[in-house]
């Protein structure tokens, strides 16, 4: 049996990575119905060209469908002008789930210093920061943050995933829409992959991360604020060691937020999932 990772699915075929070589597999007996991820490292027979078995997973995603996945990139852009509504669900959805978010400001080309430092300002002190340009060939930051991980794009359509991918990775076959007059990206990807940027190396091409329900985090309310970087130097000085950092008097979290220290528009987002989250909560044990 040879060490395998499965690089691509499509229908009931798996493409794995053995050594130099990719094979085209078929899985063996019940692992057709427990299933078998982009990401999977593998036991292979090799003569056979079967899956034996799947090892234990770091990570598993089911929406989009990608296992051991270590960090989500984010991108952003100044145009198509950022959500950060989708930013910070991405950031919960990559935190609850064990993987390292990173933001990627995209087309810093047209980005102007206003737009880059509002950004810093409030996420400075929540994941790290890079910057790039698909446009202009200036990836060297995404390139040191890819080395030795399993990565993956994440983000609204239009702010430039797959054109980055085709600098990251040039002979990569991945499509990239063309952009309309009006700002919109069209959906190329049309199945998650993991291209080999070294040995040890990969990038998953996936149009499965776009918005998030912030209903589907594996996360209750009130572990929310644990989820927020930002805010964990400030929970020991809440009053209440219960408190939601919503509506209570004497909350050290929101004390932050008149000042200055935390940002304004971040914590009110977070508001808005708290109690999205609640309600849900409220809703499923009565």
């Amino acid at each position: 049996m040879e060490n395998g990772l499965v690089i691509k699915k499509l229908a009931d075929k798996f493409w794995v990575k053995v050594g130099s070589s990719t094979l085209v597999c078929s899985p063996k007996g019940k692992l057709k119905e427990s299933g078998i991820y982009v990401g999977d490292r593998v036991k292979v027979d090799v003569n056979e060209q079967q899956i034996t078995s799947v090892e234990d997973r770091k990570t598993l995603l089911i929406r989009p469908p990608l296992a051991n996945i270590d960090q989500i990139i984010i991108v952003i852009a100044p145009l198509p002008k950022p959500d950060f509504n989708i930013v910070d669900k991405l950031i919960l959805f990559a935190l609850s789930y064990g993987i390292k978010p990173i933001l990627c400001i995209n087309k810093i080309d047209i980005a102007d210093h206003k737009f880059i430092n509002e950004v810093f300002s409030a996420y400075k002190d929540v994941l790290e920061i890079i910057k790039t340009s698909a446009k202009n060939g200036n990836v060297s930051e995404l390139k040191n943050v890819l080395i030795g991980k399993i990565s993956s794009f994440a983000g609204q359509s239009a702010v430039g995933k797959s054109a980055l991918t085709k600098q990251i990775l040039p002979d990569a076959k991945v499509d990239i829409g063309e952009l309309s007059k009006i700002e919109r990206g069209k959906h190329t990807t049309r199945h998650s992959e993991l291209f080999e940027i070294n040995n040890s190396t990969f990038l998953a091409d996936t149009s499965g991360f776009t918005s998030l329900d912030e209903r589907l985090l594996p996360i209750s309310y009130f572990e929310l604020p644990l989820y927020y970087p930002d805010f964990l130097k400030y929970l020991e000085n809440c009053k209440y060691r219960s408190c939601s950092h919503t509506k209570e008097e004497h909350c050290a979290v929101k004390e932050a937020v008149k000042v200055g220290e935390l940002d304004l528009a971040r914590y009110n987002r977070y508001v808005v999932i708290y109690e999205n989250l609640k309600k849900e909560w409220q809703k499923n044990h009565g």
